[in-house]
């Protein structure tokens, strides 16, 4: 590599900083610049220029407005504010992860603070304050994807000193007492570990809860879903998630909890989902939390509706490859080594599922152009993608999945191609890192005979070694996919190195 010093105290992918420091950079044009100015100004209006909710507290009773999950969606937590503003209530009540997954972690925080909220730690929001923490090796490696890892680091990025000082104050439990009643505040339950407390938890597991927690409220989140409940003289409320939710209802959700007498209404309030999900894309976070906005569902959900989608959609696909004779076997030994691949390099991208998928169509599609001839059919396979009208993608996708296909050989990606400049930044940025991966991918099945039988990869910051098992002699898969591999040495910052196992 010609840059080895840029390289040597590299931790994660290259390319995630570089597209990260594309939007933070300052913009040396005089006018981009004032542009740029104009912004944050208006970013800071968000909460700066809006007054404080005016409590209010109807004569006799004592209410508070309860929230949770807030998860930097400022436009779920301005909906919720303002619709509770007419309900009479005194004070905020705050069951934590003011941040995650949106793309307004510091707007959130910072107007929580406006309104003096009585707030408590959530998970997340422990997860962001461990951004600049060494972890043991292994650690948290189960627990959060490379993708995960990413966007917790871009919310760290994206919190002002002050903001993260004060999250680093919250208690990750608070007891308060008002109207003679004990109350806890706490994320999650208060058992240890991850166990989550939801509609479904049974009375029994509640009673647990009841004799640990010594309190009359229990007022927590995590779950996602609201839902108040009283056992043992003990009452257990959820307002549910304000700015996430998990039941497929995307509305925002929160709770007024009346002391004397007592009284828990829950809420569901409409706000800008289409607003907050185009702003999680703009800053370059996972198209995934943008349809966990839009649909209300949790990764989890998200990933199964994906995974039906995806599987219908394959199906189109193949069928348009086999209408035009493509090399099946090639075409499948591609695809497969480009999985591998992508999978053992998850550390450095940071990609996720929607990215892998798009891999996985481009790898199908890429040699379709071969129905012309030999001669240009990278741009062939380009054209077909983006105008066979049978291929189910929107016009974003065809432009990403045919630009991956293009540059699986010749020429690298360049906005001079109008396919490739049509994409935003962080497009432009995955297409080169999946676009990387498919040419090493295709350079392995050079001979089409299918002789690398599965990949390995290991990596330090100067260098990625990939460890081919193969079937027979494969010193030209080797030579070829290194000339290909301009590219994957372009975007990870560093060497690339092969190496072959003869196996039986």
């Amino acid at each position: 590599m010609k840059d080895k010093k840029k390289s040597k105290n590299a931790t994660v992918s290259s390319w995630w900083e570089e597209r990260h420091k594309i939007l933070q950079s300052t913009i040396k044009n005089k006018s981009a610049k004032k542009e740029v100015k104009i912004k944050k100004d208006e970013a800071k209006k968000e909460t700066a220029d809006l007054p404080a909710l005016e409590l209010s507290q109807l004569p006799g009773l004592e209410a508070f407005l309860l929230i949770g999950d807030v998860h930097a969606n400022l436009p779920a937590l301005k909906a919720v504010l303002e619709d509770a503003i007419n309900r009479g209530v005194s004070e905020i009540w705050n069951v934590g992860d003011l941040t995650g997954y949106g793309a307004f972690p510091d707007n959130v925080v910072r107007r929580l603070r406006k309104e003096n909220a009585k707030s408590v730690a959530g998970n997340y929001d422990l997860k962001v304050l461990k951004v600049k923490e060494k972890k043991e090796e292994g650690e948290g490696e189960k627990e959060e994807t490379p993708e995960d890892r990413n966007a917790i680091k871009w919310t760290y990025d994206n919190l002002s000193k002050r903001n993260r000082k004060y999250l680093k104050s919250l208690p990750e439990e608070l007891r308060l007492e008002s109207g003679g009643k004990r109350i806890l505040l706490t994320h999650r339950s208060p058992l240890h570990g991850d166990e989550q407390i939801g509609p479904e938890t049974p009375d029994e597991k509640l009673h647990e809860f009841a004799q640990l927690a010594d309190a009359d409220v229990i007022i927590f989140g995590h779950s996602h879903r609201p839902f108040s409940r009283q056992v043992d003289g003990v009452w257990f409320i959820n307002p549910g998630g304000a700015g996430r939710q998990d039941d497929g209802d995307p509305r925002a959700s929160y709770a007024i909890l009346q002391i004397d007498p007592f009284e828990v209404k829950h809420y569901r309030v409409d706000y800008d989902v289409e607003k907050a999900a185009a702003a999680i894309r703009e800053n370059g976070l996972p198209e995934f939390f943008a349809q966990m906005a839009l649909q209300g569902l949790s990764p989890e959900g998200v990933a199964q509706e994906l995974i039906k989608k995806n599987e219908t959609r394959l199906e189109e696909i193949l069928k348009t490859a086999r209408s035009v004779s493509y090399n099946e076997g090639h075409s499948s030994q591609v695809t497969r080594l480009a999985m591998r691949l992508f999978d053992e390099l998850g550390e450095l991208h940071g990609l996720g599922a929607e990215e892998r998928f798009w891999l996985q169509c481009a790898g199908i599609l890429h040699d379709i152009g071969w129905i012309e001839g030999q001669k240009g059919h990278h741009k062939t396979s380009l054209r077909i993608i983006l105008a066979e009208p049978h291929l189910p993608f929107d016009e974003r996708e065809r432009n990403i999945v045919g630009s991956i296909a293009r540059y699986h050989r010749r020429k690298l990606p360049n906005k001079g191609h109008r396919h490739f400049a049509a994409l935003r930044r962080d497009e432009r940025q995955k297409v080169k890192a999946l676009s990387a991966i498919l040419r090493v991918a295709d350079g392995l099945d050079f001979t089409q005979q299918s002789i690398v039988k599965d990949i390995t990869s290991e990596f330090s910051p100067e260098q990625v070694t990939i460890n081919c098992a193969v079937s027979g002699e494969a010193e030209t898969e080797k030579k070829r996919a290194m000339k290909k591999g301009d590219l994957f040495e372009k975007v990870f910052n560093r060497d690339l190195a092969i190496s072959l196992d003869l196996v039986s």
